[in-house]
Parts: C-alpha cells; structure tokens; sequence
C-alpha cells in the first residue's frame, strides 16, 4: 500500500524547471493510479498526520475540495510495516521573516506558484520599465540551477513574447557558506560560479542572512540586497509529521534515526530512506541518487526481512551527479 497526499509524482530534482516555466508538466508527472494498477499494489490519497506505534495505526488527514468542503474525512490505517519516504524540504532556521517573505519550491504546487508569480512580474517589468530583482538563497544544486533557468526563461520571453525585448534583470544567489555547490568538487563550484557571472548572475559567497521582509534579504554584514521576488532554497529539514511518530528518535532536523539497515533504531516496524532518513553509524548526504539507492535496497531485501531474515546494511556508492546550469554550462 503506497500512502501520498499527492495524487501525482514528480522528480524533485526538476522543481526548478517547473518553477522557472521551462518544463512540460505533463511528461513529467506520474500518476499513482497507474503505477498502482500497473505493479499491483494499493493507493490510499491523505497525507499523514500522526503515527501511533503502540496500535500500529496511522492517521490520514481529512481531504477537502478547492473551496475547503471536506470530500473524505480523516482516516486510520492500520500497519504491520512502514517505510517513511517523506522527503524534505528546505529549512528557513528560524530566521525572522522568511517564512513570511519568501517563496519556496520544496514540491510541484510551491513551483508552480512560484511560476505565476514569476510570469506576473515579468509583465510587471516590461509594462513599468523596471528591473527585474530576483535573489535565491541557497547555493545547493537546487538554487544554482534555479538561476541559471529562470535567466533561461527570461531569454525565451525575450525571444517569442510580445514585447520581443528582454526585461532588465538582476538575479543575486546568495549562498552562506564559501563556495556555491559544497556538496561537489571545489573544481565544479568555482566552473558553475564563472558560468552564472558571465550570464550577469551576481554569485554571492559567505553571504548570511540575518532578516527578510517585503523588499529584500538584510545580510549579517549589514548590507542589504533588494528582491522583488525572495527565493528560499537554503538548508534541509524532515517535514513537522515525523514529530508526531510517537516519540521516535529523531535528529536534529526531523530526519529518523536508522540503522545501517535503515531500520529505525527504536521501532523494528519502521524503516525510513531519503532526506527523512538519518543513518547513525554511516550518514550520507540528502541526494536523490542516495534516495533511490536506498529504496533499491529495501526493495530487494525486504520480502526476505517479512521470512525472518536480516536486511544486510546500505552501503552508499556514489556515481557521480550532474548540475545542469540551463543551456549555459559551456
């Protein structure tokens, strides 16, 4: 049984295309339906809001219509095993105003929001003769790509839209540690980071934000950078629903502590993969190619663990990644 608040799948590493506009949709969804009829299994719609691990119970929150009519009421489910593929999503630390002050693309709805608002103020900037002021935080893949399509977007714009002209933009990523990109060889970094300057993308290292309101990011050094559209692609933290499992251990961000087997290291009943899991002795980092090697695992091994038989541990092999800077990385 595969549990979704989502009746659609998309890959998460193509939310920035979404939200840049430059993605076709339709062929890059898959629905659950035909997966569940395709390889058989069952498809419950809800998102969960509580785990109770004592009664093996979980509860799906109520589902309401776009006006809030409730069509399908809270529900429970009963488990003998689950395996918690919850994902992340990008984590503002507490710092004042950026939830309220800025836009995120942690899944499809958030992207596509922001692709309105993006495609609204373009129109914006051509009609009032004004630029164009975009700042991302967050110099991980996925904000460094984001600026790199949205600059993409804009010469598409400039290319087949009515005006035949491209807005005057200025497009800041901000990023808090020394260098864009950390999770990849300093060589790919400092590439990608000459690439976006000379599309004119200011590329902002060691750059802390301290505050957000509606005109922009106040960095700790004092200075500020202006935005009509604020970005947050900064961090990662395990959605709030893993506080709600019934006291599991949790790390710091939300993410379930598990073994090397990615079985939790409280409950035998429950195993976690991707960004939600925390493997104590062998941590690896929050990439789709560790969450797909991760479910590769326990997709072989698990109808042996239902016979009685151990899960051998995970063992991560990295084989490489790629970041694609739209049709600029040279």
């Amino acid at each position: 049984m595969l549990v979704d608040k989502s009746f659609t799948h998309v890959w998460k590493p193509m939310l920035h295309c979404f939200a840049a506009g430059t993605a076709h949709n339709p062929n890059d969804r898959i629905s659950f339906l035909s997966q569940a009829s395709r390889h058989h299994f069952e498809f419950w719609p809800g998102e969960v809001i509580a785990l109770d691990r004592s009664a093996k119970q979980m509860t799906l929150a109520s589902i309401n219509d776009p006006d809030g009519k409730c069509v399908l009421d809270e529900r429970k489910l009963e488990y003998d095993v689950v395996i918690v593929a919850l994902g992340s999503r990008a984590n503002d630390f507490n710092i004042p105003g950026v939830a309220k002050h800025c836009l995120f693309i942690n899944n499809f709805v958030e992207s596509v929001d922001f692709n309105d608002k993006f495609r609204m103020e373009q129109l914006r900037a051509f009609g009032e003769g004004q630029p164009l002021e975009i700042a991302i935080v967050g110099g991980g893949a996925t904000g460094t790509q984001l600026a790199a399509e949205l600059h993409k977007a804009l010469d598409l714009a400039s290319l087949y839209s009515f005006e035949k002209k491209r807005p005057d933009i200025r497009l800041s990523l901000l990023e808090a540690g020394p260098r864009i990109l950390p999770a990849f060889p300093e060589a790919v970094s400092a590439a990608a980071a000459e690439q976006l300057q000379k599309i004119n993308i200011t590329v902002r290292t060691s750059a802390q934000v301290s505050s957000v309101d509606e005109y922009g990011f106040l960095l700790k050094s004092g200075e500020r950078v202006p935005a009509t559209l604020r970005v947050w692609a900064a961090g990662v933290r395990t959605p709030e629903v893993t506080r709600r499992f019934g006291g599991l251990k949790l790390g710091k961000t939300g993410q379930i502590e598990v073994r090397s087997n990615l079985q939790s290291v409280e409950d035998d009943a429950i195993f976690a993969v991707g960004d939600c899991a925390y493997i104590v002795d062998a941590p690896v980092a929050p990439t789709a190619q560790a969450a797909r090697q991760q479910a590769h695992h326990l997709a072989l091994h698990m109808p042996a663990w239902i016979d009685g038989r151990p899960i051998p541990p995970f063992a991560f092999h990295n084989k490489g990644a790629i970041v694609a800077l739209g049709n600029y990385n040279g």
